[in-house]
């Protein structure tokens, strides 16, 4: 009886053991997982202040692209990214509509007929587009 108290005692200590070092890789985890960002960030900015400090007082075709860029107001650049981001945000959406209406359009076919087998086609393309044909 005593042997078998020994043993679970035992492992009880081999349990809290293993729970602390689970514990303690979860903490360190969480910590590396919170760091990475920042750490990652402060490289990209030392290796950026490098780049530009080796540059300083040279006449380089950096030099030019700065005086370029230096030329756009502010505003305009960030009126031209947000135009530029709303076209390819509408036509990345076009093509997942289209995409959906395809990938949609058989089984709607399939009920439609189900539930009236005179029904008419509306004659679209399966992607829900008129025919080059029916186009003025």
């Amino acid at each position: 009886m005593a042997n078998r108290s020994g043993a679970r005692g035992e492992l009880r200590k081999l349990e809290l053991r293993y729970r602390l070092y689970g514990r303690l890789l979860e903490t360190i985890a969480g910590i590396i997982h919170k760091v990475t960002p920042w750490a990652a960030g402060i490289v990209i900015a030392y290796y950026a202040h490098s780049s530009i400090q080796s540059l300083a007082g040279h006449a380089t075709f950096a030099d030019i692209g700065i005086k370029f860029l230096a030329d756009f107001r502010i505003s305009e650049v960030v009126s031209y990214a947000v135009g530029a981001g709303g076209v390819i945000y509408g036509a990345r959406m076009g093509k997942l509509k289209k995409d959906a209406i395809e990938r949609m359009a058989g089984r709607i076919k399939e009920l439609e007929t189900k539930m009236d087998p005179g029904r008419s086609s509306s004659r679209l393309t399966p992607r829900g587009e008129t025919r080059s044909e029916d186009k003025p």
